[in-house]
């Protein structure tokens, strides 16, 4: 029998599923497939080119993420929140993303601050563009990630990923982009600085700003 090696590490693939549900939440995520429109599997299958099997699970796994409801001998429809779930949502996201800031700050090492700032200036470049609210989460992701904290880390992207579809309409942002990416720079500032209050102050304003914005995208689609 051939020996097994140590610490051996298998490459992540993407299944068909996976690029199925990748598809599908793009499209949710840019407003494409609107809340409550309903997701036919057989559609999918052919829009797709697969079987049913990989968009049924993908739809399970939207359904866990809180993109999708399925509803028993209706189907699969896009989620709809209303303005007290997004309100709730930010709440949550608050309380887990200053409690990772937090956790960060006590552990960054000057080495830490390149990725962060890198991330930081990606953003930036992108800011004009339809990409930006992916963007504004790689910045957030590479800060949090410090905390080396993976399951609450992986929470608060999919929080993020629940409401992206009611933050990412750009007119919103042309005329916060300033104080938008002045936000980030202030974080990092007092990241810099080992200030976890002003730091956690400045990254609650910021997702303050940014619920206020989702709540209003949402009542402006209704």
């Amino acid at each position: 029998m051939r020996k097994m090696k140590a610490n051996r590490l298998l490459e992540p693939v993407q299944t068909t599923a996976d690029l199925v549900a990748n598809a599908i939440r793009k499209e949710i995520s840019m407003g494409e497939l609107k809340p409550n429109e309903p997701l036919r599997q057989e559609t999918l299958a052919a829009q797709f080119g697969v079987s049913r099997i990989p968009v049924r699970d993908a739809l399970r796994r939207l359904e866990a993420e809180g993109l999708v409801v399925i509803l028993p001998n209706r189907g699969a429809f896009v989620a709809s929140l209303g303005v007290a779930e997004i309100r709730e949502i930010y709440d949550i996201r608050r309380m887990l993303e200053g409690d990772l800031l937090v956790r960060a700050i006590e552990v960054l090492r000057p080495e830490d601050f390149e990725a962060i700032e890198t991330a930081m200036m990606i953003a930036e470049a992108g800011s004009q563009g339809e990409n930006w609210s992916n963007l504004d989460d790689k910045f957030h992701e590479q800060l949090y990630a410090v905390a080396c904290r993976p399951k609450q880390l992986a929470m608060v992207m999919q929080l993020r990923e629940s409401v992206r579809r009611y933050r990412s309409a750009h007119q919103s942002l042309h005329e916060r982009t300033a104080s938008w990416l002045g936000q980030h720079q202030e974080i990092v500032n007092a990241c810099k600085a080992s200030n976890a209050i002003l730091a956690c102050q400045v990254l609650d304003e910021h997702l303050r700003i940014a619920c206020e914005i989702a709540v209003a995208n949402l009542l402006g689609q209704s």
